[in-house]
């Protein structure tokens, strides 16, 4: 009988860890992606040295975005694109990660922008379709992305944003 409770005890404690872990995986993420010299580039490493940076963000206003360009400074590399608003203050490109961290039904990633072997840049969005062309060796075109807010005028897409 004792056996019996403890397989009992254990299983549910599982349960409860497996659960657990599917519950906060999502929200528990580091964000990354490949650098330049093959480093691992992350979004928190990008926010603590967003000077190094030229900053960008795509939406309609700063409270609604739909993405984060990170253009590094000193690369010799120039991304450019229409419909991209300047960021400029630290408290706003934090203010943007969180809203776009938010988008529970969608997967927020950090991008490596990257065309003939060179990374570019970075961006950061819920949304995979990030499309950009190269002009020359040195400058990219990075088209505007769209908030999946927005998309077919919600009628398709359930889209919810948690606290």
């Amino acid at each position: 009988m004792k056996r019996i409770q403890t397989r009992y005890i254990r299983f549910i404690l599982l349960i409860l860890f497996l659960i657990g872990g599917c519950v906060t995986y999502k929200t528990a993420g580091v964000y990354t992606a490949p650098g330049p010299n093959g480093e691992k580039v992350t979004l928190r490493g990008i926010q603590e040295h967003w000077n190094d940076y030229n900053i960008y963000y795509a939406g309609v206003a700063k409270d609604t975005v739909a993405a984060l360009l990170f253009d590094p400074k000193d690369d010799g590399l120039t991304i450019i694109g229409e419909w991209w608003t300047p960021v400029q203050d630290r408290k706003t490109l934090d203010d943007m990660i969180e809203f776009i961290k938010k988008y529970i039904d969608f997967t927020p990633t950090l991008y490596a922008i990257v065309k003939n072997s060179r990374v570019f840049g970075f961006v950061f969005s819920p949304t995979y379709e990030i499309r950009a062309r190269l002009i020359n060796d040195k400058t990219l075109y990075l088209y505007e992305i769209e908030s999946p807010l927005y998309r077919n005028d919600g009628r398709e897409l359930p889209v919810s944003i948690s606290d």
